[in-house]
């Protein structure tokens, strides 16, 4: 592991970056907190095709205003979150070993990412990120499934009431009864919430109104 410890607060931000980008319909294909032994702190790598579309600079500008919008801008240093192209050799590999693994994991990398020597890596899986629209009663919800490596809108699922989230969680989702408590309660909290480890697949998507 790395001499540096990775918090469970900088996962976490990591997760709602994605699912903010996500809104924001900025494509995402793999991310993940490297270990960069040169600067002795991890960065979040975000692998988007505007680099390479647009350019990094372009890309930059588009993360700093969707992240800006979304009030999060100052949970972490922008210069902690670096923007490569999703052709790095290094990143496909690891964006295969994120869909062979089905739940978030560190990696030992031991190589270069875009000219940076990465030692450990924390790989991120699928999310599934809720935001909660208005607080009258009944409560709405906006759910959407990230990384969204598409063109476009990322598709987003509107959901009314608690009790209806909670049975969407449960019932189609299957997700376990504590992280569907600690979404609803970080909802209650905070207005968002993202719960780890769901891999969704194309038909799945579909199936749930998430594609």
């Amino acid at each position: 592991m790395a001499t540096a410890t990775l918090v469970s607060s900088d996962i976490e931000i990591g997760r709602g970056i994605v699912g903010t980008l996500a809104r924001a319909s900025i494509p995402v294909t793999v991310y993940l907190w490297a270990f960069v032994p040169q600067l002795q702190e991890w960065q979040l790598i975000v692998g988007t095709p505007l680099v390479d579309s647009k350019g990094p600079l372009a890309a930059y500008g588009e993360v700093n205003k969707a992240l800006r919008n979304a009030g999060i801008f100052d949970e972490v240093a922008l210069r902690r979150i670096v923007l490569r192209s999703p052709n790095d050799r290094v990143l496909k590999s690891l964006e295969r070993e994120s869909h062979a693994v089905p739940h978030e994991v560190f990696r030992v990398v031991n190589a270069p990412i875009a000219g940076n020597f990465v030692e450990d890596a924390y790989l991120y899986t699928g999310s599934i990120h809720i935001v909660r629209l208005r607080e009258a009663n009944p409560a709405t919800y906006s759910v959407i499934y990230a990384p969204y490596g598409g063109r476009g809108v990322a598709p987003f699922l509107k959901i009314e009431g608690e009790e209806s989230l909670r049975g969407f969680l449960r019932d189609r989702l299957h997700v376990e009864t504590e992280w569907s408590t600690t979404a609803l309660r970080n909802l209650d909290e905070r207005g968002t919430a993202a719960i780890p480890n769901v891999e969704l697949k194309g038909g799945e998507l579909k199936r749930l109104g998430l594609a």
